[in-house]
């Protein structure tokens, strides 16, 4: 299973109050655009994103690299409060990301893929950064997931 960071674009600027931010929230995000290229070579990922569809039906793109991949993913619906009251989870660690309310999470069917997700809320729904070490080399892949997470949040409408 190959996860790749979504870095698929910087989200488009909105112009205007900060209403009319909060009101367009995550609709125009460009999930492969979230890294400039120099961002994803920092982060040992290789442009450009493939643009995806999670099986979550989440808007999505991936990017391969060593030894991380990942996958981004936004979902207007969801909260990270909302998601830390599923029963999926092995690993749900609340953390705080640019301000914002985070975690760094495992699902229970993934404790021994050698992933880890970040999520954190971002106009009014919230991002989710998972990242995969491909082979185990002994990286902290939560700390990795933060690290790109903190790259992405400051781009982001609250």
């Amino acid at each position: 299973m190959a996860l790749v960071v979504a870095s698929c674009g910087r989200p488009s600027s909105v112009e205007g109050p900060p209403t009319a931010a909060a009101e367009q929230g995550l609709a125009k995000v460009d999930m492969c655009t979230l890294l400039t290229p120099e961002e994803l070579e920092s982060f040992g990922f290789r442009a450009p994103g493939e643009p995806e569809t999670g099986s979550s039906g989440e808007p999505a793109c991936a990017f391969s690299g060593r030894p991380f991949g990942a996958t981004f993913f936004k979902n207007q619906e969801m909260t990270v409060e909302k998601y830390s009251q599923q029963d999926t989870w092995a690993k749900f660690d609340r953390l705080e990301v640019d301000g914002r309310p985070a975690a760094n999470t495992i699902t229970k069917g993934s404790t021994q893929a050698r992933l880890c997700s970040t999520m954190f809320d971002a106009g009014g729904g919230v991002i989710t950064l998972t990242v995969q070490e491909f082979r185990d080399e002994g990286a902290n892949v939560c700390a990795e997931s933060v690290k790109v997470a903190e790259v992405i949040a400051p781009k982001l409408p609250r």
